[in-house]
C-alpha cells in the first residue's frame, strides 16, 4: 500500500513539472491525447488515477517512456539516468539520426574544450 501511495504522490507532480517544462498547457495535452481537460487537471491534482491507456496517451504527447511519469524528480535528473537515457535514444536510432547525434555531441565537444559552454 506504501508503493501506490507514493506513485499517487509522484504522478500528479511528474505529470504537471513535465507538462510545464515543455510548455504546454493543459488544454492543448488534453487534445492531442483526445482526453477531457477536466480529466487532466484531475489528474495532476491527485484527485483521479488514469487507466493505463490513458497513461500511454499522456506519456505520448508529453514525449516520455511511460515509467518516467512514476520516477521521482531526483532520479530523472540523475547523472546515472541521464546516461542511460542517451544511451537508450542512440539505440534506439536509425544510422542517419546517429550521424546528427555525433555532429551534435562532437560540436557541444569542442565548444565545451573551448570553454565556450
Amino acid at each position: 500500500m506504501n508503493n501506490l501511495l507514493s506513485l499517487r504522490d509522484i504522478l500528479p507532480n511528474r505529470v504537471r513539472s513535465i507538462r510545464l517544462s515543455r510548455n504546454i498547457t493543459q488544454e492543448r495535452l488534453a487534445e492531442a491525447a483526445d482526453i477531457d481537460t477536466t480529466y487532466i487537471s484531475r489528474i495532476e491534482s491527485g484527485k483521479k488515477i488514469p487507466t493505463v491507456p490513458i497513461l500511454c496517451k499522456i506519456a505520448d504527447v508529453l514525449d516520455v517512456h511511460i515509467y518516467e511519469l512514476f520516477l521521482p524528480e531526483i532520479k530523472i535528473n540523475s547523472s546515472d539516468y541521464k546516461k542511460k537515457k542517451l544511451f537508450s535514444m542512440v539505440n534506439e536510432s536509425g544510422p542517419a539520426t546517429i550521424d546528427i547525434y555525433s555532429a551534435l555531441l562532437s560540436s557541444l565537444n569542442k565548444l565545451k574544450k573551448a570553454k565556450k559552454i
